[in-house]
C-alpha cells in the first residue's frame, strides 16, 4: 500500500480517484478508511481496499481527509503507530502543523489546501511541508496533488491559511458571482435556461482564454473594454471603480 486515506468523503475520494485515473498507482495501492458504509462502497468501486477504521498505517503517505471537527479522533487512531519514513498529509482546514505533530507524535507532516475542482482533475492544491520532510517523502505527495490538478509548494505555513481564503474558498466566490449574474440575465428577459447557458459558457470561455493566451487578466479585460463603450460604462459604475468611489456617499 502506498496511500492510506483516513476519510473517504468528497475530497478524499477525489484525490484517490485522481491517483487511479492518472495511473500514479494501482487501485490496490490505496486503502480508504471510513466508518460510513456508503463511502466505503464508493471507494471499493474504484478498486481501492476499504476498512472501517485505520487499524494499520503501512502506507508511505497517510492522508487525513476528514473535517476539522473529526481531527482528534482521526489522529488518535494512528498515534504511536507511524514510522519515521511515513509522511502524513492533512487537508483539514485551519488545523496547524504543531497541533497535528503533538497529537500524532510524528514530525513529518504536510498541510494541503485543496479545492473542489479536484473532483474533475482541475483542483488548485497549495501545500507546505515541515522542514523535516525529505524530498523523497514529498515525491508521492506531489504526485497525488498533481494528479488532481495544480500543485503549488509554498514557503510558509501561513500561506496555507492565506490559500484557504484565495483558492480554497475561491470556487464559492465564482459560483456566487454566477448566481447573481444569472439573476441579472433573467431580469433582462432571458429564461433561466438561457441565462445559465450564457453565464456558464462565458465563464468557461473567459477562463480558458486566460489559461491559453498567456496574457494577464488586466490585459484581457482591457481588450474587451472599448473606450466609451458599454463595457467601460458598466465597469465605471461597478463597486470599487474610480468613478463610483468619487460619488457622494460612495
Amino acid at each position: 500500500m502506498i496511500y492510506l486515506f483516513v476519510g473517504g468523503g468528497n475530497m478524499g475520494y477525489a484525490l484517490a480517484a485522481a491517483l487511479i485515473r492518472r495511473k500514479v498507482c494501482a487501485p490496490q495501492d490505496i486503502t480508504v478508511a471510513d466508518p460510513i458504509d456508503a463511502i466505503r462502497k464508493r471507494a471499493a468501486v474504484l478498486g481501492c481496499l476499504v476498512t472501517e477504521r485505520p487499524t494499520h498505517s503501512d502506507g508511505r503517505v497517510v492522508v487525513l481527509a476528514v473535517k476539522p471537527q473529526q481531527a482528534q479522533e482521526a489522529m488518535q487512531a494512528l498515534t504511536g503507530s507511524l514510522k519515521p519514513d511515513q509522511v502524513v498529509v492533512s487537508i483539514m482546514a485551519g488545523v496547524r502543523l504543531a497541533t497535528i505533530q503533538a497529537a500524532m507524535k510524528h514530525q513529518a507532516i504536510v498541510r494541503v489546501m485543496p479545492n473542489t475542482p479536484a473532483q474533475i482533475g482541475l483542483g488548485m492544491n497549495a501545500y507546505y511541508a515541515d522542514p523535516v520532510v525529505t524530498a523523497k517523502q514529498l515525491e508521492p505527495v506531489h504526485a497525488m496533488l498533481s494528479a488532481s490538478g495544480e500543485a503549488l509548494l509554498v514557503a510558509s505555513e501561513d500561506l496555507i491559511d492565506a490559500a484557504t481564503a484565495v483558492s480554497g474558498s475561491g470556487p464559492a466566490y465564482v459560483f456566487y458571482l454566477a448566481e447573481h449574474w444569472m439573476r441579472a440575465a433573467e431580469a433582462l428577459g432571458f429564461s433561466p435556461t438561457q441565462a445559465t447557458a450564457l453565464v456558464r459558457q462565458t465563464l468557461r470561455g473567459a477562463t480558458e482564454l486566460w489559461q491559453s493566451s498567456g496574457i494577464s487578466a488586466k490585459q484581457l479585460r482591457e481588450q474587451v473594454t472599448s473606450k466609451g463603450g458599454t463595457t467601460a460604462a458598466a465597469l465605471d459604475t461597478s463597486p470599487g471603480s474610480r468613478r463610483s468611489r468619487s460619488r457622494p456617499g460612495g
